[in-house]
């Protein structure tokens, strides 16, 4: 299975700083549907089109992180990943604070990884393989050509809940987005003392 797609470059420092190693096989639950390769391929091809749009429209940066965000909350299983991200903490927070904490999630990542997006030059992204994982949803696998550097691998964890057909992590050479923000947000939350408020708010204002 090959598609070539024009995309815009992912560099490597915009994943690879202040990531632990965690292996993606144990961040990723299982979970009661499922979803075809072709479903699943499809569905990347769409994603990535759909970012490419966005990067050329030529929009001031406010309206294109607002545009992202539309993205991150159509196409992406938020709640899920958010409380994946936040890991034991979120068992033991009230509703209204992990709703609140929801939220803030969906709005500091879209605009940490759009601002990132605004700046990628263009790129091509070849889907090359996809492999069932059963229970676990389907990894999309592609390469990414970049002009006059060395090619980089891509790929997508996407499932199949209640709400559909959504993308649960992505990795770049073998380092997922869960695992970096897992990092990240377990800094910011011991950097407050635990407090789930302040927590959010802090990541409402970055």
């Amino acid at each position: 299975m090959r598609s070539i797609i024009k995309t815009p470059e992912l560099p490597r420092r915009a994943v690879l700083a202040g990531v632990a190693g965690l292996a993606l096989s144990s961040m990723v639950p299982t979970f009661a549907f499922g979803v075809t390769e072709k479903a699943a391929v499809s569905f990347i091809q769409k994603v990535v089109a759909d970012v490419h749009r966005i990067i050329n429209t030529g929009k001031a940066e406010p309206q294109m992180l607002v545009d992202f965000e539309a993205i991150f909350r159509d196409y992406g299983e938020v709640p899920l990943i958010a409380k994946t991200v936040l890991g034991a903490p979120g068992r033991t927070a009230s509703s209204s604070e992990l709703s609140a904490y929801i939220r803030a999630f969906q709005g500091y990542l879209s605009r940490k990884y759009g601002r990132q997006f605004r700046d990628f030059a263009g790129a091509e992204i070849n889907v090359v393989k996809s492999r069932n994982a059963g229970t676990k949803g389907v990894l999309v696998t592609s390469m990414v050509d970049r002009p006059n550097k060395p090619p980089f691998e891509l790929e997508w964890w996407v499932i199949d809940i209640n709400n559909g057909i959504k993308m649960f992590d992505l990795k770049i050479e073998g380092i997922s987005l869960i695992s970096t923000e897992r990092t990240e947000i377990g800094a910011v939350l011991e950097s407050f003392g635990g407090d789930m408020g302040k927590m959010t708010a802090h990541l409402n204002a970055n």
